[in-house]
């Protein structure tokens, strides 16, 4: 169960307001006559994953299609893209890339028109490259366009479009050096392109030695035989014998949960080796005895999630997984949510996944998940919070520890896109940690990192650190809390923020409304130190709360209203450190 359906009419408020558009584009996205060259998340050191492609936005590459942005709009397909510029190509219009480094893979961000049921279309986007033609990628509408108030549906009928991009990958088959052309021509339909990112995939990976492989017991590479009694046989097996099971290169048929306690998945790579299907997902037993000592590596989990179902188990990774498990070099693609991880258990890492084109949140560790570290993931065009640790309470209440997520550590990841609420937030829990994060191109109802005593959590306590991070074009609209979003926000909802946060060596830049927000009954104990803002819509902080807060050491540009906003005959709040006049009390600037 998503935490959003605690909030079900918050979309029907936004989408209200969006005139309804089937089999055709969303709102109208005006041309840009040239591209500014704004900041991307590859253009961020030293924070964020690293990753091993390159990426190239549509809009700085040689092409004859229109360039479209920027756009601050969600639904629009300016507004959805990363840099919130993109190109669309009409049939047999073409984009070059020059490659800077060499390349036999590539994956593209893209959007084709939906179909007029809703049910998707497919199309081609063909490839060539040093004057050979490459096979061309398949793209579907399948995955994308959802429509109406939350959870959204896939009737256009409803209006409300959203959520209108996807990805499609495929190795080459070729080796490509540095320098080299490749263009990418629309086939019948008209394509947008966001980004395209080519990268150097290593040779599957060998059946390691004294490991037990799948394929011994019958599962079918190609796909064409169901697979799913095959891998159960073999997961007991492995851990039967101790032993590693190994999963060759091929798409199987899964189409199932895989239940793992206590043994190691290896796959041959995540652009080897596909674990595909309806319902396909591996699983950990549920707490109160979650699983253990589990491994699962180097494999892609693709689903056939076309809708949100907040009813329907359809995780990529699901269940309880502790005793020191490890997650790393996953692909997950086309589920409801990338991992959602239900406590009390101990002890978990995932590390090295990229998590793309889901329905709901790409991480979600729920109540009581300790020791736990997520690092040097992508996570991009999620349905819900990018990261999210939602500590909701359990039977000992808002002060108890069944339900805190704690002593968990959330570092050196990308967070690109959500398509609803926050790149990372913090729902209650205690003493955890949020480091050198890179998160981009909010859209709607969140900013790029969030803490608040919402959503039945136990109440924040202990020492929350936010350290090190950058948020790049963060921040958005709220039609459903009529206020807009900053980029940094702490929300007290449910109970005054009391919790110690101390907030240290951030970048907030080109935000959409506020770099920082405090909102609530009251927030108390926040302190932020060596903070930089560069770029607001509108304030540097936007006080909406009782309380106080520290701020010293900041340094501030292009500023695009008055530094504060505070209307202090309808809450009184002391901010120490630095002040910030001239203060705004009036009307939500756009």
């Amino acid at each position: 169960m998503s935490r959003k359906v605690l909030i079900p009419l918050v979309v029907a408020v936004v989408v209200a307001a969006g005139a309804a558009v089937a089999r055709g584009w969303p709102r109208a996205d005006e041309p840009a006559p040239a591209p500014p060259r704004l900041a991307t998340v590859g253009d961020i050191t030293g924070r964020g994953a690293s990753l091993p492609w390159r990426a190239y936005e549509a809009e700085h590459v040689s092409t004859d299609g229109t360039l479209i942005g920027p756009d601050r709009r969600h639904g629009t397909l300016a507004g959805e893209a990363s840099g919130r510029m993109a190109v669309t190509l009409q049939p047999g219009q073409r984009l070059t890339v020059t490659l800077s480094a060499p390349a036999n893979a590539v994956n593209v961000r893209f959007s084709i028109p939906d179909s007029a049921d809703g049910r998707g279309q497919d199309a081609v986007l063909h490839l060539e490259a040093a004057g050979a033609t490459l096979p061309p990628l398949a793209l579907t509408s399948r995955y994308s366009w959802f429509y109406g108030g939350f959870p959204f549906t896939n009737n256009p009928a409803q209006g409300g479009e959203r959520h209108l991009y996807d990805s499609a990958r495929a190795l080459l088959d070729t080796d490509l050096p540095a320098g080299a052309t490749v263009t990418l021509r629309a086939g019948d339909l008209p394509t947008t392109l966001d980004l395209v990112e080519f990268e150097q995939v290593a040779a599957p990976l060998p059946q390691p030695a004294g490991s037990l492989s799948v394929a011994d017991f019958g599962a079918d590479p190609s796909g064409a035989q169901p697979a799913g009694e095959a891998f159960t046989k073999a997961i007991t097996a492995a851990r039967t014998q101790h032993r590693m099971l190994y999963v060759p290169a091929g798409r199987f048929a899964v189409g199932q949960h895989l239940l793992v306690d206590g043994v190691t998945v290896q796959g041959a790579g995540m652009w080897h080796t596909e674990l595909r299907g309806t319902g396909v997902g591996v699983y950990g037993n549920p707490a109160p005895k979650p699983s253990s000592g589990v491994r699962v590596a180097d494999l892609a989990i693709i689903g056939e999630v076309a809708e949100r179902d907040d009813k329907a188990a359809l995780a990529g990774i699901g269940g309880a997984l502790g005793g020191g498990s490890v997650l790393e070099r996953l692909w997950i693609q086309h589920v409801k949510v990338g991992m959602w991880l239900d406590g009390p258990f101990d002890g978990l890492r995932v590390t090295g996944c990229r998590i793309m084109d889901v329905t709901a949140d790409g991480i979600n560790l729920h109540q009581g998940v300790s020791n736990a570290v997520i690092s040097d993931n992508l996570v991009r065009n999620t349905g819900d919070d990018g990261i999210a640790l939602w500590s909701e309470a359990g039977p000992d209440g808002f002060d108890g520890e069944y339900g805190a997520d704690r002593q968990v550590t959330v570092e050196r990841n990308t967070v690109q896109l959500p398509m609803l609420a926050n790149g990372i937030a913090m729902y209650g829990g205690h003493d955890n940690t949020v480091r050198a994060n890179v998160v981009a191109d909010i859209q709607v109802e969140g900013g790029g990192i969030h803490v608040g005593n919402r959503f039945s959590a136990t109440l924040l306590r202990g020492v929350t650190r936010i350290e090190g991070n950058t948020t790049l074009r963060a921040g958005a609209d709220h039609p459903f809390l009529a206020t807009p979003i900053g980029a940094l926000w702490f929300y007290a909802k449910d109970a005054p923020l009391t919790g110690e946060v101390l907030v240290t060596d951030n970048d907030l830049l080109d935000s959409r409304y506020a770099a920082l927000q405090v909102l609530g009954s009251s927030v108390t104990n926040v302190t932020i130190t060596d903070l930089r803002v560069h770029t607001t819509g509108t304030h540097v902080l936007q006080i909406q709360s009782a309380g106080s807060l520290t701020l010293s050491t900041l340094t501030t540009e292009a500023v695009g209203a008055q530094p504060l906003f505070h209307c202090p005959d309808a809450v009184t709040f002391t901010l120490t450190g630095t002040p910030l006049t001239p203060t705004y009390c009036g009307p939500f600037l756009q």
